[in-house]
């Protein structure tokens, strides 16, 4: 395996020969019991060609011993080896230092595979390189995968961006669905407060006017988020317009859209719904509420807080023979608010371990029963965060309501 040297064998005796001679054999069978690629090449003769090669090398490159040994390594490199790595290798060795590098190499065949070459130098006694061992390991295999990787991250990247888009656009086209400016009565006036989250979620309301002194006023909400909540809402959109249109009966108007609806969503899709009509001519208030949280009359005059509930189902979810839905009636009173609401604020206060904090909720509503309604709004809103300790709600925030104008 080793070049010795005649002169350093004649002066040991036979039993030092035999040991080193089993080392070296010892080593020999080490080296080639090894799957990695082993060589080693001399520093101290022209062009630095290997004096050893191991079984592990031969298998890697298809070259044999005889093929190999008295050449310089760089018969492995071939047009497409990336010259920088091959200086990077000859800057280490003209300095005497241990390097590695990824190298793009050919087998005796002519077939390439990748080459993680580790080279690690050899010193005498007086400090002088006299030997390179070099470790070489097929990374064929690894670096397919890594080009293959960068292949699915460049793809996954243009997905979320694809993506992205897409939602930026449903959320445009979902808040085109929400009213920007209500209609306008000397009795009545609507306000609404919608903060929408990052993605696109399935919040909803309408306010529709359905003769010249009645007005529909909904609140809805369709489980999950991003662009299958927001086709869902669509789809509830023009459903329960075309459902409510000359309904003057709640109830009606959200078993109509039930049963529009029912069949046509996927089968863990729903809708939570609270619908009211408000008759300026009368002052009565008829409301449903299927599977929504209840709303809430602040009356200003009493300084009390009156809940609006009914019995009702979720929409959607069951046939219309499986469905409960009914309505309940009130006078308003000059100044009263009506406030619906969709759970983004409940679920902040359902967090907060604290018993009285529903009773600090009707409280808040008592303070503001004598400022407008979009003062009422933004002081539920700021409530939200605070109990919550927030900067931002984690769903869409969405109010909407009426107030009785004061004569």
């Amino acid at each position: 395996m080793f070049n010795l040297g005649c002169g350093h064998l004649e002066s040991m005796n036979e039993k030092n020969y035999i040991e080193i001679l089993s080392e070296t054999e010892l080593l020999e069978k080490a080296a080639n019991a090894s799957s990695e690629g082993i060589t080693i090449s001399t520093m101290t003769q022209p062009d630095r060609p290997l004096i050893f090669v191991n079984e592990g090398f031969k298998k890697l490159t298809g070259y044999s011993s005889q093929d190999a040994i008295g050449k310089n390594c760089r018969f492995l490199q071939g047009e497409d080896t990336n010259q920088k790595s091959v200086a990077k290798l000859r800057e280490a060795i003209k300095k005497g230092e241990a390097c590695t590098v990824e190298l793009l190499n050919y087998t005796k065949t002519g077939d390439p595979f990748w080459n993680r070459l580790s080279i690690t130098p050899i010193l005498n006694q007086d400090g002088i390189v006299t030997h390179y061992v070099g470790i070489q390991s097929d990374i064929t295999d690894l670096r397919k995968t890594q080009v293959e990787l960068r292949l699915a991250n460049k793809e996954l990247k243009t997905f979320q961006e694809r993506i992205k888009k897409e939602l930026d656009q449903a959320k445009i086209v979902q808040h085109l669905l929400l009213p920007t400016k209500f209609p306008q009565h000397d009795d009545v006036r609507f306000a609404s407060l919608f903060i929408p989250m990052d993605e696109v979620g399935g919040d909803f309301f309408d306010v529709i006017e359905l003769s010249d002194d009645k007005y529909g006023i909904l609140i809805a909400d369709v489980t999950g988020h991003g662009i299958p909540a927001a086709l869902l809402t669509f789809m509830l959109s023009t459903v329960f317009k075309n459902a409510a249109a000359g309904l003057t009966s709640t109830e009606q108007a959200v078993r109509l859209t039930n049963k529009r609806l029912y069949g046509n969503m996927p089968g863990d899709a729903f809708v939570t719904m609270f619908y009211a009509i408000y008759d300026t001519s009368s002052g009565i208030l008829t409301y449903t509420q299927a599977g929504h949280p209840e709303g809430y009359i602040v009356r200003k005059s009493t300084q009390e807080i009156i809940p609006l509930s009914t019995e009702g189902t979720l929409v959607g979810a069951f046939s219309d023979d499986e469905v409960s839905f009914s309505q309940k009636e009130i006078q308003l009173q000059s100044g009263d608010k009506l406030c619906l609401y969709t759970d983004a604020i409940l679920d902040i206060l359902d967090k907060v371990d604290d018993d009285e904090v529903d009773h600090d909720f009707e409280s808040l509503l008592l303070r503001n029963s004598m400022r407008s309604l979009e003062q009422l709004f933004n002081a539920i809103y700021e409530f939200g965060l605070e109990c919550g300790n927030l900067k931002k709600y984690p769903d869409d925030f969405t109010i909407v309501g009426l107030e009785v104008i004061e004569k």
